[in-house]
């Protein structure tokens, strides 16, 4: 009776390796609109931010998306306020008020739009991490122009060391550009390997200063 019921426990069911692959490679699969830039870029920035943190293991940098969203939750809550302390109190003894709110919703914008554009410009992922005692940054940008099918991506290094007590820091910049074609197929579908493999070239390039032999 025992012996029976151990190898009732024991019998597992079998499991198609072939199978579960292909289910992992098919819920993977990144496919999007061959005619859509706009689709074919943010496929491509998503893939950089997950090659990134997964592959590579860089701890993400937040700071751009936490001061946009402290400058926005400012900026509403300053509408909110004047639209609720209008709403309570009489014209003529709001107006003060309201205008005061009104002027610092149009301030904090002002100051996400020129962020926005001139410090956090085209970047789609800040990352660190450390490894052999030195401090790795990397900072990526991507940017296509309208109309044009070609995909910039530029790589911004910083490596920061010590050599007994002095601070050794050393940044690179490397670019690569090629037409989405270059990883998508006819169908819209991603070679994510090859990808990869770009981000790859890009990173070592950046860090070690030497294009790879097919730039």
């Amino acid at each position: 009776m025992s012996t029976t019921k151990a190898e009732e426990i024991g019998q597992v069911p079998e499991v198609d390796d072939n199978e579960t692959e292909q289910e992992i490679e098919e819920e993977e699969e990144i496919k999007v609109n061959n005619y859509n830039l706009t689709d074919l870029k943010n496929a491509c920035d998503d893939s950089i931010q997950k090659y990134f943190t997964t592959k590579e293991e860089y701890s993400q940098i937040h700071t751009h998306a936490d001061v946009k969203l402290i400058l926005g939750y400012l900026s509403c809550g300053f509408a909110m306020f004047g639209g609720y302390y209008g709403h309570i109190t009489p014209f003529g003894d709001s107006k003060t008020v309201v205008i005061g709110c009104v002027i610092a919703y149009l301030i904090l914008n002002s100051i996400s739009f020129i962020y926005t554009f001139f410090i956090e410009k085209d970047i789609i992922f800040d990352g660190k991490k450390q490894d052999d005692n030195i401090n790795h940054k990397i900072a990526i940008y991507t940017n296509n122009k309208r109309y044009s099918d070609i995909y910039n991506i530029t790589f911004e290094f910083v490596g920061e060391g010590t050599t007994g007590n002095k601070i050794n820091i050393k940044t690179s910049k490397f670019s690569i550009s090629k037409s989405f074609g270059y990883w998508f197929d006819v169908n819209g579908v991603m070679d994510q390997e090859r990808f990869e493999g770009t981000l790859k070239e890009g990173l070592e390039a950046a860090k070690t200063g030497k294009k790879p032999h097919n730039q």
